[in-house]
């Protein structure tokens, strides 16, 4: 958005591009306006050329529009199609301006998303209510039954030349066009996407300081980020879904690398648990606990769990072999982690509730690190 002074009571911005791209979205929008009031403007002339955009975003704008308590103008620059028309209700109709050669252009909402039939009949319900929140509006602004106004909302793109914007008190006036261009007819719009038409304005209607800084920005996006099939005149909706599929692909490439090293962590707890209770370290009701240890401290920790179980074959404890092979079993006065083993097990597995800061301390003098309990 380019902010200009006209005076110290009245303000422009350029509201060119996408609804909800760029800097063009509620959250800007209600900030500004916010700020606008803060510095004493009473007026702010609003410059729109936009193809359309998300219908929440434009509804956060349009709200603000209707609650500021400055006067808000619009002026169409170039063209106010889709969601960009349906914020033009919000603003009296006798302070919205048209060039000559501009279109506004209305048409049933879209919008989609993936997932199984319940997802897309709420889509589909989502898509009706805006529809019918669309109509209603039309309807008060325009003074025509309802009827009249779903023609609107058959699934074609409806252009409306300058004079039929103010027919149907879309705007007020008239205004000399702004950009020197080929005047385009509703032939031939009807063959163009809102993109297409909105870029058959923008080169007069951009500044060339201004579409050059814009140009450089998208151009550094998209080669930051290796987005194929673009350039700095690629349009901001074309940069931004460009943006969200490449993050998608990461997301889903990161997603899969986890699942992969979860599921061979996984098999390698399995595999060293099925040893462990084939050689009769553990037992099947054991087994859980120790399950436990290797999921949350990892493979490495649950090694030194289980090659710290003695031989269940061996008549002599390891434990005495590890003091200097006296042959004797820990006594009960040094009951460290082997003694609860070997003599305790059962206390040694209900101590993580029952005593946890006895089983910490435990367990760090016998493996090096915190048990996460």
């Amino acid at each position: 958005m380019l902010i200009k002074k006209i005076s110290n009571r009245h303000v422009e911005v350029k509201m060119y591009g996408n609804i909800g791209g760029w800097f063009v979205d509620g959250f800007n929008f209600t900030n500004l306006l916010d700020s606008f009031e803060e510095d004493g403007y009473e007026e702010v002339t609003f410059r729109m050329h936009s193809y359309g955009g998300t219908v929440f975003e434009g509804d956060v704008i349009g709200g603000a529009f209707a609650r500021s308590k400055m006067k808000i103008n619009i002026i169409i620059d170039g063209i106010a199609a889709s969601m960009a028309c349906m914020i033009l209700p919000y603003v009296p109709t006798e302070n919205v301006s048209i060039a000559a050669n501009g279109f506004g252009m209305v048409h049933r909402p879209e919008g989609g998303r993936g997932g199984n039939a319940s997802q897309h009949l709420q889509t589909a319900k989502l898509l009706l209510d805006i529809e019918g929140n669309f109509i209603k509006t039309l309807s008060e602004r325009t003074g025509k039954a309802a009827e009249e106004v779903k023609k609107f909302f058959d699934g074609s793109d409806h252009w409306l030349n300058a004079d039929e914007m103010i027919e149907w008190k879309l705007a007020g006036k008239k205004i000399n066009a702004v950009a020197p261009i080929r005047k385009l007819d509703k032939e031939s719009l009807q063959k163009m996407s809102e993109e297409n038409a909105y870029g058959h304005f923008a080169a007069k209607l951009e500044p060339k300081s201004n579409f050059q800084n814009t140009s450089k920005m998208k151009k550094e996006l998209i080669n930051a980020f290796n987005l194929e099939g673009l350039t700095e005149e690629s349009s901001d909706t074309a940069v931004i879904q460009a943006l969200q599929n490449k993050f998608k692909t990461t997301e889903d490439r990161l997603k899969a690398l986890e699942k992969a090293s979860t599921e061979k962590k996984e098999a390698e707890i399995k595999a060293r648990l099925d040893k462990a209770e084939k050689d009769g370290k553990i037992t099947a009701e054991t087994r859980d606990k120790y399950k436990s240890i290797g999921d949350k401290n990892g493979v490495d920790v649950l090694d030194t769990v289980l090659q710290s179980i003695g031989d269940p074959k061996q008549t002599t404890p390891i434990s005495t072999k590890i003091e200097g092979g006296k042959g004797d079993t820990p006594k009960a006065g040094d009951k460290n982690w082997k003694w609860y083993q070997e003599n305790d097990p059962r206390a040694l597995e209900q101590m993580p509730e029952s005593d946890p800061d006895k089983f910490k301390a435990l367990y760090k003098a016998e493996f090096g690190v915190e048990p996460e309990l």
